[in-house]
């Protein structure tokens, strides 16, 4: 990986600033906003992710059933992001406030339900894939990484 450091980082540091800006824009989000608010959303789908096989009625674009929701505590946000707690939590109010977040009564926070479509984020869906797929060939292309057909 050594030898092509300089590609990887570039590629990657490319696609994460790509990500940044198609979801800012969407949501009209700040930087900490965005990081704050991608942290959350991944947190609450990560126990689906684990499954071996995701059901299909959960791969699409409606609210996941509540059961499937695991909500993050504004500390454990601070924690993955590196954020002081007390900007995590000004920022996580802002955002409730805006309705782009909800107080889960387990505790933690977790994205408005119906945030994809009530969001606008379906459309930028796409353009990420794309931007991913032209990352992945550039790695591929230059050597950075290399695909096992097993």
């Amino acid at each position: 990986m050594a030898e092509n450091w300089r590609v990887a980082m570039t590629a990657l540091c490319n696609q994460f600033l790509t990500m940044h800006r198609a979801v800012s824009e969407v949501a009209s989000l700040g930087p900490t906003e965005t990081l704050i608010f991608l942290t959350i959303s991944v947190a609450n789908v990560q126990r689906l992710m684990r499954e071996r096989a995701i059901p299909a009625q959960m791969c699409g674009i409606e609210p996941l059933p509540r059961e499937w929701v695991v909500p993050i505590s504004r500390n454990a946000i601070a924690s993955a992001t590196g954020l002081p707690r007390e900007t995590v939590r000004r920022q996580v109010a802002k955002m409730i406030a805006r309705g782009l977040l909800v107080d889960d009564p387990r505790g933690g926070v977790t994205p408005q339900p119906d945030i994809i479509t009530s969001g606008g984020f379906e459309p930028i869906l796409e353009g990420l894939m794309t931007e991913f797929a032209r990352t992945m060939e550039v790695l591929c292309r230059t050597g950075a990484i290399s695909i096992r057909h097993d």
